[in-house]
């Protein structure tokens, strides 16, 4: 046969060929019947009737008849004995698409199908036929380790040839079919239709073709060949097409991959000048067309990666290359002898790789050549070639190269460094023996990763560490030998320096010996060694990973006992150490220590074996002086009367004594228990810290709260009480096991005396085995949920007789020997006993026993307060406990040893109480244990919080601490939470209801039971399950059906709960149901309805013998609603997972610990009425009871299941387990199937969730959504037993019920949140199981923050919108905490972008709460969370609360300031232990940021202690002031005289200090937050005043002169270039510009009234200045007489320049002058104030109707003035002196003769055509802070005023308004009561006036200067606030408004505000001082005006209507 051959020869056994196909469908059926016949060698042939009978039934169409046969003829006792070839019977099934029979062969007759590659194969047929189901149903059951590869791929071959595309999907995805191998060979030819691909282009089908193309199959030279045309069809449809902003089509050629071995012009050529993109990577090309790549005239990117390229096309010169916009090239992996020489002219070529080449040279540039390219590159990769030097000529060409790779070549050396901004630099594997000496010079602050390994360097210069910002340091596998001195070193910022596999430590001599230092004296002076490598000072707060290995190191170098940020340190292979320095113990970052190969001797061999962490513990304790502990708390526990006292009274004493009750509660002991049947000489001895607890039963209940881990417990038991004693001890096990796991627990019984001696040995026995029954599985295993207690744990004593003390004294030493030290922490190996502590450790204990003494003695209260421990810790000169680490330790090791009591939950801050005495502690708890529940405090055992705390009245709690101790008894459920104001006492709860309820438990047909099988019932589990009902049962969404006048008639209260019934929809069909009542005792709950009740209560149903308990849960409705089974289920779930994880998982012998069962319902008896006593429990035998795990897995695809007892009739799912089929849902959030548009492709999928979800983009209702599915995952079988198959449902079990539990979780939460900060739920699926939500359009934040932080360094979203993120993701978590919701994984990648413009409401919507919490005012369990995200207290067992979410919100402000993750690592711990350190992701300082407040937050967030965090809505509040997002930095200046600033004239501020010869300035750059010049000396007098004018500065001082300094070219202020003497002290100086016919010039305001003007040439005033006086132009043009007061030498204090510069208006005490600049000639005087006022400030801008005004202010009534320029009107008038001015607005008067704006009008209406005044629309709201106010519903609240939460309406019968009140409004628009404001002006007008006369100002509350902002105008004050104003048009009328009050933080601790100017058009500058220490401080502002103050007042107004809102749409009236 010949390798052409396209068909199969009948040899080969293979599928037919498509050339055999091409007849007739009769023909087809006649080949495969033929097929069929065909026969294997060893086949046995069936009575041919039979196999003819089922063809011709088949053919006949009578399937039925045809399946009757085959399985008569597999019957043996129908077929009489003759058995018929099965696997012929499976191809005639097959043939025929029988599914039912070929299922029947395969699993009832066992046919095996055969893997031989023939033409009757079934699953060949199956393939040739197309139909799916039959092959897989073939195919699965092959064992997977037997299926054949052959097989598959023949499969695959044959299904390409039929044009089976579902078959190639199921064979490629869930088969691993190979898509790239020839599946058919003839002989030793591969026969090419075996090829996938050639099959698919034989068939002509191009969608199976793509398919393969998708799956990495590739072309072949004969698929390109034979079928070109179909080749390139299939190649045309990898191109992407797009079309461009300005409609230019440009092409992406994504041709990777396809092994194509030439490239064919014809594929391309019509779009060869549109491509900009082509990927030809991993092909088989060796040549290239011509026009590739330098013809492609918009090519940007360019990968031949992977080919077989040896050369380019050659472009001669720059005319030839076309592909100027070319900027990434790859040509990495081929044959490239050099570089094309094309690339030399890519002038924006940005990243060029060509690695893995043959490079010998990197250009070979002809003579002629000339070349202007690379300039732009910024990454050249040239790895793993044969370079042996770099062109010079070519490298310093590359002017903006970044990142160099030049590794893996032959390099012997490195070019000379030239100019350019390199970062990355990795020359490792060369053979480069020295290093230019210029580096430093060229690159010290841009390279930050340098990789020199592996080459021939021997010396290391200095210069290399002289790189400021370098961050790696790779220089190992060199010849390196020292290190330059400490001295040379600057590289602040390394992180990793790698040394390892040089000559460290080598001197001439060779590395010494100390085994040989006793042969010679000189060792002997010296025996230490001398390390000469020291590590500088400069690395010791970065460096955090050196590596030393494989040196000559004789000693590890004292200097890097220094580096504290150490994390990993790398020794091994140093022959010569062999000691470890007991101060790397002190490195407490160090997680990785590798002493691999080393000799050391100062080590133990047992402390080396356990790892690196028990080495530095013990160099740690050796460096504290630690010390072995002897001491263990021992707990004496058990029922009461049983005998505890009075055997630790025998063990204390060694005597009998006489059995007494113990009244206390708790008593404590010392006792020292020397070794049993030791010498004399042997001391050894344990000391116990002894807690006898018992007292009362009624005290058993909350005595767990002593129980501490990894103590001693000896449980005492009574023998004479037998079996009941036995039973008592199973809740003390089960408690001892929750609170102490990694406690050890002796069994102890008493009372051995009364047990009969003759019966004594076998009655032990037997009492030993009930108690081991408790603690041990059937097989000998320790049972789940209880101690680790065997035979030998157990032991009996009299303490009459005293018999077995000496025993038990003998076990109680051996287990306190045995125990271990889980943790670790404080010590080093794994025995708890003799464990070494530090001194310091025993100091505290000593102090805190003195305390303890000391308090008692003068009864103060025992407790401590955290600051009280950490005084008794600075107290102690001799401690060492330093961090939050170690003093978290240091109270570890004083909980053990019984010294205090201390519990780590940081909810409600129960860390923060540490009790000294528990005698104290069980008096405080008596009080509440012994409170009768007959007194009138508590009802139904709910006790108020006042009632609760009159219970601590005397024992010392606070009102400070009250909160801990309510946290302390919810944690031991001695008192839980059940609202705000309410708490349970469960010890009051009766045991059994108060009401007789059997008759509630009588099975009908609408009842649904659920039954919850528990190996144990843990303790605490009903308490907090009762108080989490009672809380869900207030919170619950209710509604009342009676109308108010039934409510009144009814005095009990009836909540309404909603739920979902099945009724007639058969889902979610929403109802109401009354609740009459709820009775609740310790173990049950019931609660009854109108048509039904719910019931839980305690099961002792003898599910495993004696130990085993359960729940039922009963629930009955007349309507079969059972949804409220749901709303049972998911407490009891998930109650059990955060609270009791231990029973979520399995037994040792695999079975799990909790099972749930559902009875069949149709099962359950039917008429209780008539049924008897006997006959029902013979009925209840009967039942059925559904495994959870059968309901589960057929709820995966069917909503159906099948009772075995009556298979006839299907039972629905949804009435057996609600929960799964989301019944307690409304119909309307369920997906319509038709509606959603959902394609599982990879380009749809937008991401990943937890446990194998995907989120896709999809398509609801042609709107985008985001799906998240949840998939079952498949577990094939992998062999044919009932073992393997029980597992595999197992795991398919758990699997699908996580599936469940997931998505019910989310969706439920997802259905309760209504917030616009929160992602929507749009609706639920069962069948596929998912959920859709809205689609961010824009993604996640992190992928925001990444795209956008290439371009900045901080805030890539920009100042407004990092703002407004950062205050959407805490409102957004302000409400989750507002509904006792913990988010738990708060992150970048959960809040998802919606917008990325600031004038949207919303931008960002958090997402994705599958592992967030409900508290239940409890708190919560668990450890999820992303490391780095997740707060350091997160830890198991330890109870959070929402201050963890605050945690994470301080690292997502991180993000949002920084544009980067909060990397502290990568390994988990590594990331939790600096946290917990307190280490934070670096940021720069406030002056960098330049965002003041959310830097100060983010680190309040992310504090250690969470009693410091910030609560969520706190946080938003803070937001709401205009403060917060306005303030840059705060800058502190020290001691300085004066302040200059220059309005708008460059951000600086220059500060003078001294007087005369001392006289010096520094020079502030404001905004960079740094100090450009400091101390500069310059001579001379105190300045009065000083003005910047573009590169010259003029400065007056107060001896008359002025001086005139050039600022070009950095000029410092030695020699002025003019110096100008004047008649009085200059006060004031104005710059006025040039003009068409004027030159510029300077006005220079005097002290005594008087102007100067000088005239500018080229910035320098002409000789010849000329004079204005006032008091002449006052008398002269004015008229003013001398005697008036208005005449008296006022200082020119301020100007302005008004009508384009031709007018100068300047002050004259109370009055204007207004003079032409050009003439120099009195215009008009203004008399705007009156003495004794003087105008201290001016400045102008334009009002809204685009009339210039001026604004003025004076000194002494404190009062703004607006005047308008033209007409010289006064318009309006405001006094400054408000304390509240945030409400202040005022009348501002049009000018006389102006009309209204053409667009005003004052009816506005709304969107309803209602006027925004009618009726109804005013609301009046009250606040002491704020007063009474007037709000318009249409307008924002803070257009009016800033609202405290404190706010409250006003009584309606307030109907008056005053002229105050109306004079208060604020609006950012239109006020009904606007039409008002011109008829008050006149009045509010003489108010002011007659005020500027009385008015007395308080200092603080003076203004001082005005600043034109941004169309605003902002009046600082003395006191340091500053008043935002703007004019605003409210009809046809103009008001003022103080939009916004600024105040810094701090500011009574500032200072006086002494100046402030707008210094640039973003940035206002205020300058403090404080008078007593002359110190300064710049608080810099940016400078918002109207529209950022309208966008930030928008952005939280819009978020709170949008709340309200969606509260109306969910709660409607």
């Amino acid at each position: 046969m010949s390798y052409w051959s396209v068909g199969v020869s009948r040899e080969t056994g293979g599928p037919p060929s498509n050339m055999e196909q091409r007849n007739s469908r009769g023909e087809e059926m006649e080949t495969k019947a033929s097929l069929v016949e065909a026969t294997g060698p060893n086949s046995r042939m069936a009575p041919p009737s039979t196999l003819e009978n089922i063809k011709a039934a088949y053919e006949g169409g009578d399937e039925e008849t045809a399946r009757e046969l085959i399985q008569q003829a597999c019957c043996v006792e129908c077929s009489g004995g003759i058995h018929p070839d099965g696997v012929r019977l499976l191809s005639v099934a097959t043939q025929h698409c029988d599914l039912v029979s070929v299922c029947y062969l395969l699993k009832e007759a066992r046919i095996t199908v055969p893997q031989e590659l023939s033409l009757s194969n079934p699953a060949v047929l199956a393939a040739h036929g197309g139909n799916t189901n039959l092959l897989k149903e073939l195919l699965d059951s092959i064992p997977g380790v037997s299926l054949k590869r052959d097989l598959v791929n023949c499969l695959l071959a044959t299904a390409c040839q039929q044009g089976h595309l579902d078959v190639v999907r199921l064979l490629v995805h869930c088969y691993d079919a190979d898509v790239k191998d020839f599946a058919i060979h003839s002989d030793e030819f591969a026969v090419l239709c075996g090829l996938p691909l050639y099959a698919a282009a034989q068939a002509s089908n191009e969608e199976i073709a793509h398919f393969l193309l998708e799956n990495g199959a590739e072309f072949s030279s004969y698929t390109l060949m034979d079928y070109p045309d179909f080749s390139k069809r299939l190649l045309r449809q990898k191109l992407d097409e797009t079309s461009g902003a300005n409609g230019v089509e440009s092409v992406r050629v994504y041709w990777s991959g396809l092994q194509l071995p030439y490239l064919d012009l014809d594929w391309f050529m019509d779009v060869c000048s549109q491509i900009t993109h082509l990927d030809l990577s991993s092909n088989s090309l060796g040549v290239l067309p011509s026009v590739v790549p330098w013809g492609l005239i918009h090519l940007r990117t360019l990968d031949l990666s992977n080919n077989a390229l040896k050369e380019l096309p050659f472009a001669q010169n720059s005319q030839d290359v076309i592909c100027s916009r070319l900027q990434m090239v790859n040509i990495s992996q081929n044959q490239l002898k050099s570089l094309p020489t094309g690339l030399l002219h890519l002038v924006h070529l940005q990243k060029l790789c060509a690695a893995d080449n043959q490079l010998s040279t990197l250009f070979d540039i002809p003579a002629t050549v000339n070349w202007i390219g690379l300039r732009k590159l910024e990454g050249l990769d040239v790895s793993g070639n044969c370079l042996t030097s770099l062109l010079t000529s070519v490298m310093h060409c590359l002017k903006s190269l970044r990142c160099l790779d030049v590794s893996r070549n032959k390099l012997n050396a490195f070019p000379d460094p030239w100019a350019c901004p390199l970062n990355q630099c990795k020359a490792s594997s060369n053979q480069i023996e020295n290093l230019p000496n210029t580096i430093s010079i060229f690159w010290r602050t841009q390279l930050q990763e340098v990789d020199f390994s592996d080459n021939c360097l021997k010396e290391l210069p200095s210069y290399i560490f002289e790189l400021e910002a370098i961050v790696s340091l790779k220089l190992c596998g060199n010849l390196i030998e020292t290190l330059p001195s400490a001295n040379k070193w600057k590289c602040s910022k390394l992180k990793t320096l790698d040394l390892s596999r040089n000559q460290l430590g080598r001197t001439e001599e060779g590395p010494k010996s100390r085994r040989l230092a006793f042969l010679t004296t000189w060792n002997r002076r010296d025996p230490d060694p001398v390390c000469p490598i020291e590590f500088p000072s400069v690395l010791r707060d970065s460096l955090e990973v050196l590596i030393l290995n494989d040196n000559q190191l004789e000693c590890v170098p004292q200097s890097l006992c220094a580096l504290h940020n150490l994390t990993e340190l790398y020794l091994s292979n140093n022959p010569g150490i062999r000691e470890l320095p007991a101060e790397l113990g002190q490195l407490s970052n160090l997680w990785q220590l590798d002493i691999e190969n080393l000799n050391i001797n100062n080590i133990p061999q047992a402390v080396k074996d356990e790892g690196a962490n028990s080495v530095l513990a013990f160099l740690r304790a050796q460096l504290r002086k630690a010390e072995p502990c002897r001491l263990l708390k021992m707990l004496v526990v058990g029922p009461p009367r049983q005998g505890k006292s009075a055997l630790v009274e025998a063990l204390l004493t060694g005597k009998a004594s006489p059995f007494t009750p113990s009244e206390c509660s708790i008593s404590t002991f010392s006792w020292e228990l020397e070794k049993p049947n030791a010498g004399k000489n042997n001391k050894e001895s344990v000391m116990f810290h002894v807690w006898d607890i018992g007292g009362p039963a009624s005290m058993t209940t909350v005595n767990q709260c002593f129980f501490t881990d990894k103590s001693l417990y000896v449980v005492i038991w009574n023998l004479a009480l037998g079996e009941e004693a036995v039973a008592n001890l199973q809740t003390w096990l089960l408690n001892i096991e929750a609170r102490a796991p990694n406690s050890s627990v002796v069994v102890v019984g008493t009372h051995l005396d009364l047990i009969d001696t003759k019966f004594r040995t076998e009655r032990l026995a037997t009492l030993r085995a009930y108690v081991l029954a408790l603690c041990r599985s059937p097989s000998g295993l320790r049972a789940a949920g209880y101690p680790d207690v065997t035979v030998k744990h157990l032991h009996e004593v009299s303490c009459k007789t005293l018999e077995g003390f000496d025993g038990l004294k003998m076990l109680l030493y051996h287990v306190a020997l045995s125990m271990k030290d889980s943790s670790s922490s404080s010590g080093c190996g794994s025995k708890l006993l003799a464990r070494l502590i530090p001194r310091s450790y025993f100091i505290l204990q000593e102090a805190v026993v003195e305390e303890k003494k000391r308090r008692h003695a003068e009864g103060e209260v025992q407790y401590l307060t955290e600051a009280q421990l950490l005084s008794i810790i600075e107290q102690n000169p001799e401690s060492d406990i330093r961090d939050y680490e170690d003093l978290q330790t240091a109270i570890s090791f004083l909980i053990e040893t019984g010294t205090l009591l201390h519990f780590p939950d940081t909810s409600h801050g129960l860390c923060t109480l540490y009790f000294l005495c528990p005698v104290w502690l069980s008096d405080c708890l008596e009080r509440i244990v012994h409170l009768n529940s007959c007194r009138p405090v508590p009802r139904n055992g709910v006790i108020k919080v006042e009632d609760l705390r009159k219970l601590l009245a005397g024992t010392g709690f606070t009102q400070e601490t009250e909160e801990q101790y309510f946290q302390f008894l919810a944690k031991f459920e001695i008192a839980l939470p059940v609202a705000n104001d309410r708490y349970l006492l469960p010890h009051l709860l009766p045991p059994k209801p108060a009401m007789d309820i059997h008759s509630f438990h009588r099975h009908t047909n609408n009842t649904l039971q659920r039954l919850f099988k528990m190996s144990f019932v843990p303790a605490g589990f009903w308490e907090r399950f009762i108080a989490r009902m009672l809380i869900s049962l207030t919170e619950m969404d209710v509604q009342s059906f009676d109308s108010a006048k039934n409510r009144s008639l009814n005095r009990r209260s009836s909540l309404i709960y909603s739920f979902a019934g099945s009724q007639q929809r058969n889902r979610c069909s929403t109802f109401r149901v009354r609740r009459s009542q709820t009775i609740y005792w310790k173990e049950g709950l019931l609660v009854t309805f109108d048509g039904g009740y719910l019931s839980v209560e305690s099961s002792d149903v003898n599910w495993k013998k004696m130990k085993s308990g359960g729940i039922k849960i009963l629930c009955q409705s007349d309507i079969r609603d059972f949804s409220a089974m749901a709303f049972i289920t998911d407490h009891v779930n998930s109650l059990m997972e955060q609270w009791f994880p231990a029973l979520t998982g399995t037994q040792s012998d695999g079975s799990l610990l909790i099972e749930q069962y559902v009875p069949c319902s149709l099962c359950a008896p039917r008429d209780q009425q008539q049924e008897q006593a006997e006959d029902g429990r013979r009925r209840e035998a009967e039942v059925h009871y559904f495994n959870m795990e059968d309901c589960v897995l057929a709820a995966v695809e069917q909503e159906h299941i099948v009772c075995p007892q009556h298979p006839e009739q299907s039972i629905p799912l949804q009435e057996l387990v609600p929960e799964l089929f989301m019944t307690d849902f409304p119909a309307r959030l369920f997906l319509e199937k038709a509606q959603l548009e959902l394609c599982e492709e990879e380009q749809n999928i937008l991401g990943q969730g937890g446990s194998g979800t995907i989120i896709y983009r999809a398509r609801y209702r042609d709107q985008p959504v985001a799906v998240k599915l949840f998939h079952f995952k498949r577990c094939r079988q992998l062999s044919a037993t009932s073992d393997t198959d029980t597992m595999v449902k197992h795991l398919q079990f758990v699997n699908a019920c996580r599936s469940f539990s997931e998505f019910r979780q989310e969706a439920s939460m997802l259905h309760s949140l209504q917030h616009p900060c929160i992602v929507a739920l749009v609706g639920i699926s069962i069948h596929p199981l998912c959920f859709a939500l809205q689609l961010a359009p824009l993604g996640s934040l992190n992928t925001v923050l990444e795209k956008r932080h290439k371009g900045s360094e901080y805030m890539p979203l920009g100042h407004m919108l990092t703002f407004k993120v950062a205050y959407q993701v805490a409102a957004g978590l302000a409400y989750l905490h507002r509904k006792n919701i913990i988010f738990c994984d708060l992150k970048s990648d959960n809040i998802l972008v919606w917008s990325l413009e600031v004038q949207d409401p919303i931008n960002v919507k958090l997402s994705d709460y599958g592992i967030s919490r409900q508290s239940f005012h409890e708190g919560a369990l668990g450890v999820e969370g992303t490391p780095g995200y997740q707060a350091p207290e997160v830890r198991p067992g330890i109870v959070y609360d929402e201050k963890v979410d605050m945690f994470s919100y301080g690292m997502v402000l991180y993000e949002l300031l920084s544009g980067r993750r909060p990397a502290l690592g990568n390994h988990q711990l590594q990331i939790a232990r600096k946290l917990s350190r307190g280490i934070r992701p670096v940021l720069g300082g406030l002056e960098q940021v330049q965002f003041y407040s959310l830097h100060t937050l983010m680190t309040e967030c992310w504090d250690t202690k969470p009693e410091k965090r910030p609560v969520a809505l706190r946080c938003v509040r803070q937001m709401e002031e205009p403060s917060f997002p306005c303030l840059r930095y705060l800058l502190s200046c020290g001691s300085q005289s004066q302040l200059f600033l220059s309005q708008l004239q460059g951000c600086s501020a220059v500060f003078w200090h001294g007087d005369n010869e001392d006289r010096n300035y520094s020079v502030v750059n404001v905004e960079k937050g740094q100090v450009d010049v400091k101390r500069m000396c310059c001579p001379g007098n105190r300045i009065s005043c000083q003005m910047k004018m573009q590169n010259s500065l003029w400065i007056a001082t107060e001896e008359q002169e002025v001086f005139v300094y050039s600022l070009k070219d950095m000029c410092p202020l030695s020699q002025p270039q003019k110096r100008l003497s004047c008649p009085a002290v200059v006060t004031c100086l104005f710059h006025v510009p040039a003009a068409e016919q004027s030159l510029a010039k300077v006005f220079a305001g005097m002290s005594d009234g008087l102007v100067a003007v000088y005239t500018l040439v080229d910035d320098l005033p002409l000789d010849g200045e000329m004079y204005l006086c006032s008091h002449t132009l006052n008398k002269t043009v004015f008229g003013l007489k001398d005697s008036d007061p208005r005449q008296r030498p006022y200082p020119v204090r301020s100007m302005a320049l008004l009508s384009s510069g031709s007018q100068l208006w300047f002050s004259n005490g109370p009055g204007l002058l207004v003079i032409d600049t050009s003439s120099l000639q009195a215009v008009r005087r203004l008399e705007p104030y009156k003495a004794p006022s003087s105008i201290v400030s001016m400045t102008t801008s334009f009002s809204l109707c685009g009339e210039e005004a001026v604004w003025t202010l004076d000194d002494h009534s404190n009062t703004l003035k607006l005047y308008y320029a033209a007409s010289y009107e006064l318009c309006a008038t405001y006094c400054c002196g408000d304390r509240n001015p945030l409400r202040d607005v005022f009348a501002v008067q049009r000018p006389a003769g102006m009309a209204a704006a053409a667009g005003d009008d004052i009816n506005t209406t709304d969107q309803n055509g209602k006027l925004e005044w009618s009726n109804g629309d005013v609301t009046l709201i009250f606040s002491e802070e704020a007063g009474t106010q007037i709000i318009q519903h249409q307008d924002s609240v803070t257009d009016y005023c800033s609202l405290s939460s404190t706010c409250s309406l006003e009584p309606p019968q307030s109907n008056c308004l005053s002229a105050t009140d109306c004079s208060s409004l604020k609006s950012r628009s239109c006020s009904p009561l606007a039409q008002n404001l011109q008829a008050q002006q006149e009045s509010i007008t003489t108010n002011l006036d007659s005020a500027e006369e009385i008015n007395s100002v308080v200092p603080e509350l003076q203004a001082f200067n005005l600043l034109p902002v941004n169309g605003t105008v902002w009046i600082p004050r003395r006191g340091g606030d500053l008043i935002i104003i703007e004019i605003q048009s409210c009809g046809n009328q103009l008001r003022g408004r103080v939009s916004a009050v600024l105040s810094p933080p701090g500011l009574s601790s500032l200072g006086t505000l002494e100046e402030a100017a707008l210094v640039a058009k973003d940035m206002v500058v205020c300058g403090f001082q404080q008078k007593e220490n002359m110190e300064w401080c710049l608080v810099v502002w940016r400078a918002w005006g109207h529209q950022e103050l309208d966008v930030f007042y928008q952005s939280w107004e819009e978020l709170y209507r949008s709340e309200s809102s969606r509260r109306r749409r969910i709660h409607p009236n």
